[in-house]
């Protein structure tokens, strides 16, 4: 039977391509892909169940596994009426599960009533991918398909990868209970290990091994390589690199019929687990923890005060969201990716550059990356991106790629990181002094010793208050990761959407924990996307930031300004006499010179534009240089004083001499 056997195929079936079409938006003409034969109606005929003998139930359990465990584990996942609830209360076979309820089973809640857990079982899809929520009975699913698998198969082998060793150790312990729950089936067990790696190997030579990927360690499923299975289950697979999950699909090479299940809870990664939920020949089912008969009202404001609110769209609602520590929301990475290439790139002349440079040991090598800001847009343009690999990596070739780079783009300032490029830095110093010498410092190559900057990510740097101009000190890794997320967040990124690598370099990038002093500590989860590119782009935002802003720039006022005398207010100032423009072109009318006033008078009623100076302020008093020591912050002497000394001035300028002091009287 094919899918196409739709009459014969249950509803869920005709659901399923409902959602598919809808899912994948299929147009007219394109294909189903899910390797299926649907669920039928019927798994056998009459004519056979005839034959069976007294127990049929035993001929359809070999092709039904939710059949197969009622049969022969008690273990059931459609309950409509309770009575299985019920029944089990009676026997005291629950365990530390409730007792029976009547409303609960009358509305479809008994806790055996599951009917989304019998589609997943009874899906004939090789390529199935479970999205569900904490608690859904996930797992459960996966070690009955496991058991029905083995018991009615001979020679059956099974891979079980999960990332950490406690989900291998549940796995194994939920098999062991199911099978100790029925006599035969427990007899029927030749093998059951747990070192080196957990084993459980039947009588009739089927087998289940469980391994940890060891994806923390980066060994990419190491521990499973060279094994072989017809059927290979990934547990808590959104947890799993992408080395992790192509590694292990080897293992069903020679069994081209292989059954590949995966189930985990979001996390907000998209990497591999994401990627393949959206793949045509994989039918995915997602169901949020709604779905479980215990849950209700108080178990929702439980975890919605416990979860933040992107955990409990990943946990709960099984929804991918964001990634809960990530450091680049996905909405801002899609908006940032732009359709063009790399190779289309050429220097504008209204645009500026900037360059970044992570240097790195053999083994990684070296990453540069340019930026450039299209002013009229405000946004920020990667043009190039370049690694220098171990096949070709030598310092002097890394050196070589920053110096036609500099030619190339002509970049204000060059961002180096300083860890591992400390020697490279001052070899690019010494040929840029070199290069000054022969063509001077406006060429390319003699504005390196400038535009080369240092960049310590372990460090501190200083940058500037916007507004009070004061210094402040800012941890330098962090300070580069912040500024780059908000030039995404302000939708100023772009770079081309096919840079697939620099996407999952951005979405792996996590905070992985806050240090004792506050600070973020970050890590990259995708270990073959690393971080290295990341830190070249950052480095050439930095560049722009702190040497064109007033963040690490600032920019004083050179302009002189004088105030008014203390006192003036709005009216004062209104009134002042119009002078016309020809007063100020002439120099004659504004030269600050003596003799232009009646000195004899009271000082009070002296005009301000008599005296020196008198051309920087005005009002009915002095200027503040108008009596000797004022440089020096003397105080002021009373208005008496100040007219006695002008008048000594006069006397003097007339060739008079001053008047002989008399002695006070006391």
């Amino acid at each position: 039977m094919t899918i196409k056997d739709l009459n014969r195929c249950d509803g869920a079936c005709i659901n399923c391509i409902r959602r598919y079409v809808a899912k994948h938006r299929l147009a007219k003409g394109e294909s189903f892909d899910i390797p299926c034969s649907g669920i039928p109606q019927e798994y056998l005929p009459d004519n056979i169940l005839a034959s069976a003998g007294d127990d049929p139930e035993v001929a359809i359990s070999m092709f039904d596994p939710v059949t197969w465990a009622r049969r022969f584990l008690d273990w059931h996942c459609l309950d409509p009426d309770g009575s299985i609830w019920e029944r089990k209360e009676q026997d005291h076979s629950l365990g530390n599960l409730p007792a029976y309820n009547e409303y609960q089973a009358s509305i479809g809640k008994s806790i055996f009533h599951r009917p989304y857990q019998a589609e997943m079982l009874r899906c004939t899809s090789r390529r199935k991918i479970f999205r569900i929520g904490r608690q859904s009975g996930k797992t459960e699913c996966l070690c009955i398909a496991m058991l029905h698998r083995m018991y009615t198969h001979e020679n059956f082998n099974i891979i079980v990868i999960a990332p950490y060793q406690s989900q291998i150790d549940l796995i194994f312990s939920r098999l062991d209970i199911l099978i100790r729950s029925n006599p035969m089936l427990y007899n029927s067990r030749d093998r059951y290990v747990k070192a080196p790696n957990y084993t459980m190997q039947l009588k009739n030579g089927s087998a289940v091994r469980g391994f940890t990927a060891g994806t923390r360690s980066g060994q990419d499923a190491g521990a499973a390589r060279g094994q072989s299975a017809q059927m290979l289950v990934f547990d808590e697979a959104d947890m799993l690199s992408s080395a992790d999950i192509d590694a292990s699909i080897a293992i069903i090479t020679n069994f081209p019929d292989a059954t590949v299940w995966m189930s985990s809870t979001p996390t907000g990664r998209r990497e591999k687990f994401y990627k393949i939920c959206h793949f045509k020949n994989y039918r995915e089912f997602h169901y949020s923890s709604y779905v479980n008969p215990n849950w209700n009202a108080v178990l929702e404001a439980d975890y919605r005060n416990a979860l933040t609110e992107d955990g409990y769209k990943h946990e709960i609602e099984a929804e991918f969201g964001e990634l809960e520590e990530g450091v680049y929301q996905t909405k801002y990475v899609e908006i940032a990716q732009a359709d063009y290439e790399y190779a289309s790139c050429k220097p504008e002349p209204n645009w500026t550059y900037a360059m970044g440079v992570d240097w790195n040991d053999a083994r990684i090598g070296i990453c540069l990356a340019v930026v450039g800001l299209n002013a009229r847009e405000g946004t920020f343009y990667i043009v190039e991106q370049k690694v220098i690999t171990r096949a070709s990596y030598t310092q002097l070739t890394g050196i070589e790629a920053v110096i036609n780079a500099n030619r190339a783009w002509n970049p204000f300032s060059i961002y180096v990181d300083r860890g591992y490029g400390a020697t490279q830095t001052e070899v690019l110093n010494m040929f840029g002094h070199s290069a000054r010498g022969e063509h001077g410092s406006n060429q390319a190559d003699g504005r390196l010793p400038t535009i080369l900057k240092a960049y310590d990510f372990g460090s501190s740097i200083e940058t500037y208050d916007p507004f009070t101009k004061e210094p402040m000190k800012k941890s330098a890794k962090p300070f580069l990761v912040e500024n780059s997320v908000r030039r995404f967040e302000q939708c100023r990124m772009k770079y081309p959407r096919s840079d697939e690598k620099y996407t999952a370099a951005l979405q792996g990038y996590i905070i992985k924990r806050v240090s004792t002093s506050g600070l973020p500590v970050y890590e990259q989860q995708n270990e073959a996307a690393g971080d290295h590119m990341l830190d070249a782009v950052n480095l050439a935002l930095v560049a722009f930031t702190l040497e064109k802003t007033d963040l690490g720039k600032p920019k004083f006022d050179t302009g002189i300004a004088i105030t008014g005398n203390l006192g003036l207010n709005e009216a004062t100032e209104a009134n002042r006499p119009f002078r016309p423009q020809s007063d100020f072109d002439d120099p004659e009318k504004h030269k600050p010179m003596r003799g232009r006033a009646d000195f004899t008078k009271p000082i009070e009623n002296l005009p301000s534009a008599g005296l020196p100076g008198a051309n920087t302020g005005q009002g009915a008093q002095l200027g503040l240089w108008s009596f000797p020591g004022w440089s020096r912050d003397d105080p002021r002497p009373p208005s008496k004083t100040i007219h006695q000394m002008i008048q000594q001035a006069q006397r003097r300028e007339a060739g008079g001499r001053p008047a002989r002091p008399t002695r006070k009287k006391f």
